[in-house]
């Protein structure tokens, strides 16, 4: 039985330019908004900062550095850096962004477990991709 979060649950942010989503597994958990209600108010509002100046920013915009970061060249892959907090995501080509699993930062590089993490959102971005092609990724009317 596929599951289908409700578009409330996966919303995160309609912008200007982009809209922003949390991914959803086969299993219909949300695990980048797991992570994101655990952590403080500071963070969130941080994230929140981030992901709306992204969202609502011309085409071709980009966050600095600091904030926001290209971790795997060749899967596309993100993440926005709200402190030691690490939320990984990829943008489609319908300009929409996936924020798929976050992880606290362990160290000043990534190590083993953060690669792991990193991997999930790999694998994260492949199921979205086929289950967005298969049309099981999104409730049929």
């Amino acid at each position: 039985m596929l599951i289908y979060p409700g578009k409330g649950d996966v919303l995160y942010y309609g912008g200007k330019t982009l809209t922003v989503e949390w991914f959803y597994t086969e299993a219909g958990r949300l695990p980048g908004l797991e992570h994101y209600r655990a952590m403080g108010e500071l963070e969130q509002e941080r994230l929140d900062y981030m992901v709306r100046y992204l969202a609502d920013a011309p085409p071709g915009t980009r966050l600095p550095m600091m904030m926001y970061r290209l971790e795997d060249a060749k899967h596309k892959i993100y993440a926005f850096k709200p402190r030691a907090e690490r939320f990984f995501n990829f943008i489609t080509a319908g300009r929409m962004v996936i924020l798929t699993n976050a992880y606290r930062k362990h160290s000043q590089q990534m190590g083993r477990k953060d690669l792991v993490i990193m991997r999930t959102a790999i694998e994260y971005r492949t199921s979205y991709l086929r289950r967005v092609q298969e049309g099981t990724y999104y409730e049929q009317d």
